[in-house]
């Protein structure tokens, strides 16, 4: 088995990259040619919260990143809201209202009811970690064989991602993420990485614990050779998270979470109302707002707008992302 031990996600691309080109096998597939590693393949991350990709030849969205990462943080599974940041999102619904595989629909609602009364995941998996030390059995899921191991392939959104682990020892939270099939450029490496270390420093935070190791097992890593042609001379870009900005300091993200007791209260209120910017989780008040502000501004042609406002996005990585993907548009 491939397995890479990267400090963040821009080391985890560009060294995958080489393995795949290295070790890759080429495949035939539905959805065209791609290259994939003959074994499955794992990357386990040092610095998971180091989320955010800068590559150019990438070109990944940050704020269709950020913004759906907070959606499945909310537990949420409707089109009509995301789909503002991605319109071709809409393209994978069966029915134009609903993703049918909603990782946080499946984290917090999907499987609520049944003979346990079973409720929210994230909280079920809460107890356990403050009620049994070292336990092994935190286990998220987001693959529902009654639903998803069907005999035919209309649908259009089953889970990639299907099981979740975190394990707590000492003072950090570990996890790792169980992935059945991964486009390495779009999905393990872009919106994966940022879905899931948010999702893992929210629930480090609800366990008062420190972000430890992130760990993501895929099954079928691969890459669409089309997509490999983009990046295939992109060079390493870990230093963007050591001196980022105008300065030489460490980069510390801005914490997702400052009191973990109102934070779902106040994320419900931030997707509600999106005239109120006072939260005391700071992160929705000084990033989240100010991303998706700069996203309004883009939309309606004022990009030079938006770009001012993405300059007072406080969360570093965030703001350089943001301001950089918009300006490689304003050429």
């Amino acid at each position: 088995m491939e397995h890479i031990a990267a400090r963040n996600v821009s080391d985890g691309l560009y060294l995958t990259k080489l393995s795949l080109f290295e070790v890759g096998k080429k495949e035939n597939t539905r959805n065209g040619w791609v290259l994939e590693f003959p074994t499955p393949f794992c990357v386990t991350y040092t610095h998971p919260t180091e989320r955010v990709l800068f590559y150019p030849e990438r070109d990944a969205n940050p704020f269709f990143h950020l913004m759906e990462s907070l959606w499945m943080l909310a537990g949420r599974n409707d089109v009509e809201w995301i789909a503002k940041y991605n319109k071709r999102i809409s393209d994978y619904s069966d029915d134009g209202k609903t993703f049918h595989g909603a990782y946080g629909h499946r984290w917090r609602n999907h499987f609520k009811g049944g003979p346990n009364k079973f409720k929210d995941q994230l909280d079920q998996v809460m107890i356990r970690l403050h009620k049994f030390p070292n336990d092994r059995r935190a286990v998220v899921s987001m693959w529902d064989p009654n639903i998803d191991l069907v005999m035919h392939n209309e649908g259009k959104d089953y889970p990639c991602n299907t099981q979740i682990f975190f394990s707590k020892r000492d003072k950090l939270l570990n996890m790792t993420v169980i992935n059945r099939s991964n486009d390495i450029v779009w999905g393990l490496f872009g919106a994966n990485a940022v879905h899931m270390s948010i999702l893992h420093e929210y629930m480090a935070a609800r366990s008062q614990s420190e972000v430890g190791t992130y760990t993501h097992f895929s099954n079928n890593a691969h890459a669409y050779l089309d997509t490999l042609e983009k990046i295939k001379d992109m060079q390493p870009d870990y230093e963007s998270y050591l001196i980022i900005g105008d300065d030489a300091s460490q980069y510390h993200s801005q914490p997702l979470v400052d009191n973990w007791l109102t934070f779902d209260e106040e994320l419900a209120l931030w997707f509600k109302n999106e005239e109120i910017n006072a939260f005391e989780n700071k992160f929705l008040s000084l990033t989240a707002f100010k991303v998706r502000e700069g996203w309004h501004f883009w939309k309606q042609k004022n990009i030079n707008k938006a770009i001012e406002v993405c300059k007072t996005i406080e969360d570093r990585a965030w703001r350089k992302a943001c301001v950089e993907w918009l300006e490689r548009r304003n050429k």
